[in-house]
């Protein structure tokens, strides 16, 4: 596909997955009470129990994306530095084992410990996503695996989201909500020498499309691959309305 056609692809699909997820996440209600203070704490707390553990698995899982698509990323050499820069990032930043000590800052001012995060298993539809991923990133093609990544940058917009509500509406410091302020710069700008997840990844993916590697599974298209993360993420969303975690 030549680079105008690419863009093209690439910018509508990015278009519908922010429309997609505007009307499951931001217009649901878990985010709709978020956003005004009526969600309560356990609701709060059960889906960040959740979140937490998806949320190291899929640090883990970019690492082993980068040795899966290792060829690409030779081949397309420019592309090698930014990818690594993201993957270090997470591992390194702010000091090693990287954005697991911020999860846990965030985790701890919600009353969540290192051990109930890690050690206690995640509910079923909280777990969904994960394995999901694991599935994506292990397993798929290049270009099912950068469908998914379009999902990334509406959590730069989420993150934003949970960090106002969290200072303005349930006690927090703008510290003790550090998960989701890194995370809403992450995904969306460029910080401290950084490309922001999002750019970068509607780089390689018009890449991708470019060098025609789109090879699929049976059922895996780029945008499916986009649209279930976004409707994973409600399902655990519900899951956390409808099971409050106790404190």
């Amino acid at each position: 596909m030549d680079s105008g056609p690419a863009k093209i692809f690439v910018d509508e699909l990015y278009s519908e997955v922010h429309r997609h997820w505007h009307k499951r996440i931001h217009q649901g209600e878990f985010m709709s009470r978020l956003r005004d203070g009526t969600l309560p704490i356990g609701s709060l707390r059960r889906f960040f129990k959740d979140w937490g553990l998806f949320s190291i698995e899929v640090v883990a899982l970019n690492a082993v994306s980068y040795y899966v698509h290792l060829p690409f990323f030779v081949e397309n050499f420019d592309l090698l530095a930014p990818l690594c820069d993201k993957v270090a990032e997470e591992l390194i930043s702010p000091k090693p084992p990287g954005h697991i000590l911020i999860l846990l800052e965030t985790a701890n001012a919600l009353g969540l410990s290192k051990e109930e995060l890690f050690e206690k298993p995640a509910s079923a539809p909280g777990r969904a996503i994960s394995d999901y991923c694991r599935r994506v990133f292990q397993d798929g093609s290049i270009i099912e695996l950068w469908g998914a990544h379009v999902y990334e940058e509406t959590l730069g917009h989420w993150s934003q989201q949970w960090s106002q509500a969290l200072v303005s509406h349930y006690g927090m410091s703008k510290r003790q909500a550090i998960y989701f302020n890194a995370h809403a710069e992450a995904d969306l700008v460029q910080h401290e020498d950084h490309m922001g997840h999002g750019p970068l990844n509607r780089m390689i993916l018009q890449r991708i499309l470019e060098q025609g590697k789109t090879a699929k599974k049976l059922g895996y298209d780029p945008k499916y691959c986009a649209f279930i993360m976004v409707d994973l993420q409600a399902l655990m969303e519900q899951h956390a309305l409808d099971n409050p975690y106790p404190a």
